[in-house]
């Protein structure tokens, strides 16, 4: 399955510095409560993210900036960190991450300003149109939440920003599917929340702290594997000596894009006997989750119809299944089918393993008809479906 190319602007992570323009110290001395001299001022830093905080990705997370700046009246600190995994061309990737956190002190109080409106450029791009997003959770004094999508293939951008007292912390996340990217900025923003001073005394007590020094991941690209020959050995627990019925054809829904694709680009991929691993980002020799076809609360109810050469007698039916909470994939609530209904737990499928869910019966015809239904939220990822014949 291919993946999105990510532009050569959208993998130099460090064009992406959504910096905030500092217009507003002319007004931030009203309302101030005291006012802490420069001097007095610690560096941000100390209460920024550091890798081992950010989320799992699956891919190794490095730092690409630690800059520090002093202004007129404020400190400023920037920290910058990407993920990404190698494509098989120079300049291209198959999946990256990026994760940005701006925080500026002031000598004065800035909680009562009125938050910056985000950045119209991005790099080389012009013209990035930020929309309000309804925001789940309030950080600090005053909080805002945005998001865009940028560049020819819509990658995601998600910005978080916030007052508290002395301190503007902006977050920004690039890449991050919009089903999981709100709970990780917002995760993100309460670890630095929870560290910023809530006092003049207590900011300037802190400048006693020394800045820790953040180990700069290295990653080393790995040499493409060799396609493999159809089809992938199935996953423990799935029985491969056990009959099964191949359909002629079937009609879907293609697929959609998150974090990688996850279309179904052969028309083939829930029936061709290749099998998924419990972790959906790992490459089993044909690309990134090539074995997953998902679709979103977008698609729903997902509709799968399976087409015979002619009258078939099914005993069971087994649909592959992964779930992984901290990606957004989730078990299905319900599948039903020919008209026959079943309910799924949450965790019917454990969280972070893919299995094979069988569902007993008697289905007949010369089609199967497979309708999936979302619990409201995330993504539903199938890699394969199995016919199970049973006796004339």
């Amino acid at each position: 399955m291919p993946f999105p190319r990510i532009p050569a602007w959208d993998k130099r992570w460090g064009y992406i510095t959504l910096l905030v323009v500092a217009l507003w110290l002319s007004a931030c001395g009203s309302g101030s409560s005291e006012t802490v001299p420069l001097s007095e001022l610690p560096e941000p830093a100390i209460y920024g993210l550091a890798l081992n905080e950010l989320p799992d990705v699956r891919l190794a997370w490095q730092q690409t900036y630690n800059l520090t700046s002093t202004g007129q009246g404020y400190k400023w600190s920037y920290l910058a960190y990407q993920a990404y995994e190698p494509g098989s061309l120079p300049g291209e990737l198959e999946s990256g991450f990026a994760i940005n956190n701006d925080i500026y002190l002031y000598e004065m109080d800035v909680s009562r300003q009125e938050l910056p409106q985000p950045p119209q450029s991005i790099g080389s791009l012009q013209g990035i149109s930020w929309k309000s997003a309804s925001q789940v959770q309030r950080l600090g004094d005053k909080s805002a939440v945005w998001k865009t999508t940028i560049g020819e293939l819509l990658t995601p951008a998600w910005r978080l920003e916030f007052y508290l007292d002395h301190a503007y912390v902006c977050i920004s996340l690039i890449g991050f599917p919009d089903q999981i990217a709100p709970s990780i900025i917002y995760g993100l923003g309460d670890i630095v929340a929870t560290r910023l001073p809530d006092s003049a005394n207590r900011l300037r007590l802190d400048a006693a702290t020394i800045v820790p020094t953040q180990t700069v991941a290295t990653t080393t690209p790995q040499a493409t594997l060799p396609a493999q020959t159809f089809p992938t050995p199935p996953p423990e627990g799935v029985n491969p000596l056990q009959e099964s019925l191949m359909p002629l054809s079937y009609t879907a829904p293609t697929g959609e894009t998150g974090m990688v694709s996850y279309f179904d680009d052969t028309g083939r991929q829930l029936t061709d006997g290749v099998y998924g691993a419990d972790d959906i980002l790992a490459d089993l020799g044909q690309g990134t989750a090539y074995e997953w076809v998902g679709w979103t609360e977008a698609t729903d109810p997902i509709t799968l119809t399976f087409s015979f050469t002619g009258e078939v007698n099914i005993q069971a039916v087994e649909v592959g299944i992964d779930h992984r909470e901290g990606l957004g994939i989730f078990v299905p609530e319900l599948i039903s089918i020919n008209g026959s209904s079943f309910g799924l737990g949450a965790d019917e499928v454990p969280n972070n393993e893919r299995r094979d869910v069988r569902f007993d019966g008697r289905f007949t015809g010369t089609t199967i008809q497979i309708v999936l239904q979302h619990r409201g939220r995330g993504w539903i990822l199938v890699d394969e479906v199995r016919f199970i014949p049973g006796e004339d």
